[in-house]
């Protein structure tokens, strides 16, 4: 369900100024609004100016491509370049466009060097669809519904149908959320977006599962989120039960039920994002067979409202990430720093994942003179991520200006991926609390390994009280994540405050 609307090859720099005005031409086709299509335009612009300027030399013959492309929900922009590689270190991905993902222009942007292909940069822009909450009948209806009580069939098991979800299943969807979050779009802008969730269902990027009670209402609803044909993982979630049929496990049934069809399909885990204000989708997910493999801080934005549960509404709130394995899983091995060796070998035993361990490293690995890394922003969560393909003798440069320019850029979480299965990772990932980035977890399986997550957190009112966890391993994973945490703030806070100190010596002595 993708399609091609045009492509353009630019091969000299007054053809680039072509570009912008065929994409806000796409964007106004594709039904969106003068507003958004000045901003998609100004951010085209802020983009290929920064490929030109740092891709190719000024007598370099221009050599890039241009598509846009309609995905479901989305338009997208993919700029090929075949120029010089971007550092994203050395020259840095332009602090503007990263400023522009942040406050709206567009969804999301990934950036990834490709080496000796050049650079590859795509800008997704969410189409303009109706939306229920600015539906005034739709509201007034769903307020006004009043569910009859759950029926209880003779095995005491309240009586449901549980099924693959439908695209005709949308409206049914956006009420059960309205009836269990609110209009809070930050977390599932989609469910409120019937045509959009439509389009998503019936590509199979949207695969959920549903609880319809006997009158017709669906009063559960489980998803897994598939970006790629053929993916055999994916992130499980959009958990949803109604009010008035909680306390009956039928989180745990749709959950069951979800599973067995993954498994039909062909998937081998699932990864689990589980709230921490109250333990009802952290307990779901042990039912299921998950384990904790991280704990993120501020994951989640502020904009959340759960019904029926007392949370600081003003604070971001950390998300418990679980991870299920299937069926046999790989047998790898990993080079894990010595710092969190213990912490990502009882994740490991705990989830029965067969990994043999080392965090041995040379002191002076050999690398190749320049690091690539990817870069993925997202305007809904204001979460950065920093993936890291290949170290080179520039890593650490590179990943401070980095994370300092997304701190400038105001990002409130930005994770950094490091890959497990590369013996770098125990030499570098040791020493990066000095850049304030502390652990986050693992993500076994991610793409073609698993992979070390850390966190940094940028101004962010954390609140450690709140984090509510549903094991002994939850327990255990939440302190280390905290400890590691503070450790990284009283770093970074004491290296700032040498810095000033030294600033005021000079000072005096001038």
């Amino acid at each position: 369900m993708t399609d091609l609307l045009c492509s353009l090859h630019v091969g000299t720099r007054e053809a680039v100024t072509l570009a912008p005005g065929l994409v806000e031409d796409a964007a106004d086709l594709l039904g969106l609004g003068s507003a958004d299509r000045t901003r998609l335009r100004a951010l085209t612009v802020e983009v290929l100016d920064a490929v030109v300027r740092d891709a190719f030399e000024a007598d370099d013959t221009i050599d890039l491509d241009l598509e846009i492309v309609r995905e479901p929900g989305d338009l997208k922009l993919v700029v090929r370049d075949r120029g010089a590689p971007l550092n994203l270190g050395a020259t840095g991905y332009p602090p503007r466009v990263a400023e522009l993902i942040r406050l709206g222009f567009a969804d999301g942007l990934t950036f990834a060097n490709e080496g000796r292909a050049g650079n590859r940069t795509e800008i997704a822009k969410h189409l303009a669809y109706d939306k229920v909450s600015e539906d005034e009948q739709f509201i007034a209806e769903t307020e006004a519904q009043a569910l009859p009580e759950p029926t209880v069939g003779e095995d005491g098991q309240v009586v449901v149908d549980i099924r693959p979800m439908t695209a005709d299943d949308v409206v049914g969807v956006a009420r059960l959320f309205y009836r269990t979050y609110g209009y809070t779009v930050a977390y599932a802008p989609v469910v409120y977006e019937p045509e959009r969730l439509a389009e998503l269902v019936t590509s199979g990027q949207h695969l959920a599962t549903v609880a319809v009670s006997p009158d017709g209402r669906i009063v559960g609803h489980l998803a897994s989120e598939v970006r790629h044909p053929g993916a055999t993982t994916g992130k499980i979630g959009l958990l949803a039960v109604d009010p008035l049929y909680r306390r009956h496990k039928l989180s745990l049934r749709i959950g069951f039920a979800h599973v067995a069809r993954l498994l039909e399909l062909g998937f081998v885990g699932q990864y689990t994002e589980a709230v921490t204000v109250h333990l009802g989708s952290q307990k779901a997910a042990l039912r299921g067979g998950a384990h904790e493999v991280g704990l993120l801080l501020a994951a989640q934005s502020n904009e959340l409202d759960f019904r029926g549960f007392d949370a600081d509404e003003q604070a971001r709130k950390a998300l418990m990430l679980f991870y299920g394995s299937f069926g046999t899983t790989p047998q790898r091995t990993v080079y894990v720093p010595p710092t969190y060796r213990e912490v990502i070998e009882k994740i490991y035993t705990t989830g029965n994942l067969p990994r043999t361990v080392h965090s041995e490293f040379e002191r002076s690995p050999q690398t190749a003179a320049q690091s690539t890394l990817r870069l993925n922003l997202r305007h809904e969560t204001g979460v950065a991520f920093v993936v890291v393909d290949a170290y080179g003798e520039d890593f650490l440069s590179v990943l401070q200006q980095q994370v300092r320019q997304l701190q400038i850029n105001r990002y409130e979480l930005i994770l950094v991926v490091l890959p497990l299965g590369e013996p770098a990772t125990s030499y570098y990932g040791s020493g990066l609390q000095e850049m304030g980035l502390s652990f986050a977890g693992i993500y076994p399986e991610y793409e073609d390994g698993d992979v070390l997550v850390l966190q940094n957190l940028n101004n962010v009112d954390l609140k450690p009280d709140e984090i509510e966890v549903a094991s002994d391993l939850g327990t255990y994973l939440r302190d280390v994540v905290l400890r590691d945490y503070q450790q990284a703030t009283d770093r970074t806070a004491q290296r700032d405050r040498s810095r000033a100190h030294m600033a005021r010596i000079y000072e005096a002595i001038e």
